[in-house]
């Protein structure tokens, strides 16, 4: 028996068992296995990542980034487009319309951050913080 018969006998051996594998939809209990198991992932490093930063740091970091989005978000609707046009644009003309829209997202970011400090010192002049901290991580 030559190579290429023992090859082809392998081949199709495997060939029945792995369209099985292919054309067998996934049953709801696996799909529902699946989920469970990226969300057990999720949670865990959303837990791993509270225990090494700090509840209030991490917090922090989310509305930050919730900010982020809900700031890129509307500048691009502000300038008619979305992220669907500029994955179509070539790169020249992608980095060149991702830089500009970095520094605009990096001008509002100041700006909410002094609008936020500015508030912060009119509602208590003296500098003191009057109860508990709560911390508010949606935008």
């Amino acid at each position: 028996m030559s190579i290429s018969a023992i090859g082809a006998s392998v081949l199709g051996a495997l060939l029945p068992a792995a369209a099985d594998v292919v054309s067998k939809p996934a049953s709801a209990a696996d799909i529902a296995a699946m989920k469970a198991a990226e969300s057990k992932t999720r949670t865990q490093a959303t837990l791993d990542a509270i225990r090494e930063k700090g509840i209030y740091q991490w917090a922090q970091e989310v509305k930050a980034e919730k900010l982020k989005e809900k700031l890129r978000a509307e500048i691009l609707e502000s300038r008619g487009t979305s992220e669907g046009d500029l994955a179509k644009l070539d790169p020249k003309q992608r980095a060149s319309t991702e830089s500009s829209i970095a520094e605009e997202l990096a001008r509002r970011i100041k700006e909410a951050m002094l609008e936020m400090l500015e508030n912060q010192a009119k509602a208590d002049p003296e500098g003191k913080q009057a109860g508990p901290a709560i911390i508010d991580i949606k935008v």
